[in-house]
């Protein structure tokens, strides 16, 4: 237990020969910003994950075979949003890839402009649309009942349907899709063992088959419990916040955590230092 306790330790607050240094840190924070942003698309969006692909697409089979509660055009739009940030990341990778703190300094910089656009986005929609719907019979009207359950505390966001196109949800997949495909491609790069960011299926499957196949000291349990911790304690806080109407709120937090990374990043982009270059 006590070896498990040190890893975690180390996990967050890496010593100065290590491996991965900041690095670490620094993606379990990402780890976080994920569980936030699956919460507020999942519980607003019309169930998709902006972070999680692959939950999308099965989502999208789900929506094909007109399963309740499953609209196509989300996961679609999603799916080649996510395309577009990796797309992006990818050309941030082709020009700061070989310097590890540049590299995430960059990606998490573009990344927040876009948490960023859709912050500002919120704002002026509410106060441009205040019937944030178009198209389909009933479009710009809403029941007293709706708004009654709005202020009791129940989402803010309207639920998408086949004939109701909500611009909040448009706008957020467009520009939070993306700012995970960043992410994501940027964590793939850096290759930082059990940190993904996201998907953490391995990362559970490793803790068990680890412990099963060379004893519980070679689980990686400290280091691997921090990450889905985060992602955990990151779903919770914006689940909290969505369910009480406060989106923006949840934009607000992912603002702060991506400056963290930002400013963890910023002392080290000419440093010489093993986790920096990779050598």
């Amino acid at each position: 237990m006590t070896s498990h306790l040190s890893e975690a330790g180390r996990t967050l607050i890496p010593r100065k020969d290590d491996r991965y240094g900041l690095l670490s840190p620094a993606l379990v924070i990402l780890t976080f910003v994920a569980g936030l942003v699956d919460a507020l698309s999942y519980l607003a969006l019309g169930h998709v994950f902006v972070a999680n692909v692959t939950g999308n697409i099965v989502f999208l089979g789900f929506s094909i075979a007109h399963a309740q509660g499953f609209v196509w055009w989300t996961s679609a739009l999603t799916l080649v949003s996510f395309m577009v940030g990796a797309l992006i990341g990818g050309r941030i990778i082709h020009y700061f890839g070989r310097n590890r703190a540049r590299h995430l300094l960059v990606s998490t910089c573009v990344q927040m402009t876009f948490v960023v656009a859709a912050l500002v986005g919120i704002y002026l929609l509410n106060r441009f649309v205040p019937e944030p719907t178009m198209g389909g019979a009933g479009a710009g009207t809403t029941s007293a009942a709706q708004t009654a359950g709005q202020v009791a505390g129940q989402p803010s966001l309207n639920f998408p349907t086949g004939s109701h196109i909500d611009l909040h949800i448009i706008m957020l997949i467009v520009l939070l899709a993306p700012a995970m495909g960043i992410q994501n491609s940027t964590a793939r790069k850096l290759s930082v063992p059990d940190l993904p960011t996201t998907v953490l299926t391995m990362t559970l499957t490793g803790v068990v088959a680890d412990t099963s196949a060379h004893g519980h000291e070679q689980s990686k349990l400290g280091r691997r419990a921090v990450v889905m911790t985060a992602l955990a304690l990151g779903a919770l806080t914006g689940a909290l916040l969505q369910t009480n109407g406060h989106e923006d709120v949840i934009l607000m937090v992912m603002v702060v955590c991506l400056l963290s990374v930002i400013a963890m990043m910023i002392p080290h982009v000419r440093s010489d230092a093993a986790w920096v270059t990779g050598r």
